[in-house]
């Protein structure tokens, strides 16, 4: 069973740099058993939650000396870091230039509007439709391929795959081409007597 000193003694780690993990691994105690006396512990949980807000202060010191010193030795990075968050002459300001405009009919001018984001999807839902009418036509009575898993590619994915089928054709047309004639190259055999050789002709 784990003393009183040794759970103060923890505290008194995790109070330097707020780290649970190695504060646990230097003092030989599992990281679970610290955090099953904080649930079982109320008073234990208040004094660990204290440790480890000041541990966090005091490795935030830590960590804005060693800035300091880095802009000490002119780091650019550092010195940009320190006047973004320091000064409202440097502050980076984020701000967004989107503007979303909802289809709204002004009253005084029926039928008019300026564009926006209902036009713009409404006409690239159009324009959808129409490349994959056109597609569809264009591929009606041809072999549509397999996709490269072996599965077959379904209409309303044609357009996705229409590189793809497109390459797949020129391809097939190479190897077409490239595939001997019979009917035209061959020339019919005819039934000559088989040549002698020299050699073996009399005299």
């Amino acid at each position: 069973m784990i003393d009183t000193e040794t759970r103060q003694k923890l505290l008194n780690e995790i109070r330097k740099f707020g780290n649970v993990y190695l504060s646990c691994l230097k003092i030989g105690v599992d990281k679970a058993t610290y955090y099953r006396w904080k649930q079982k512990n109320k008073n234990f949980k208040d004094k660990a939650d204290e440790a480890e807000n000041m541990g966090r202060e005091n490795i935030c010191d830590v960590a804005e000396h060693a800035l300091l010193q880095n802009i000490k030795d002119k780091n650019q990075r550092s010195i940009e870091f320190v006047l973004n968050h320091n000064s409202e002459r440097y502050k980076q300001k984020q701000t967004s230039n989107v503007v979303i405009l909802h289809k709204t009919e002004p009253k005084d001018m029926p039928g008019k509007h300026e564009l926006c984001i209902e036009d713009i999807l409404m006409r690239e839902t159009e324009e959808y439709e129409k490349d994959l009418v056109r597609f569809k036509e264009q591929y009606k009575d041809v072999e549509i391929p397999l996709k490269a898993d072996g599965s077959p590619i379904a209409e309303d994915e044609l357009l996705h795959y229409e590189a793809y089928i497109e390459e797949w054709y020129k391809k097939k047309k190479i190897d077409e081409a490239k595939m001997p004639n019979n009917t035209t190259d061959s020339k019919p055999q005819t039934n000559k007597p088989p040549a002698i050789p020299q050699e073996n002709k009399k005299v």
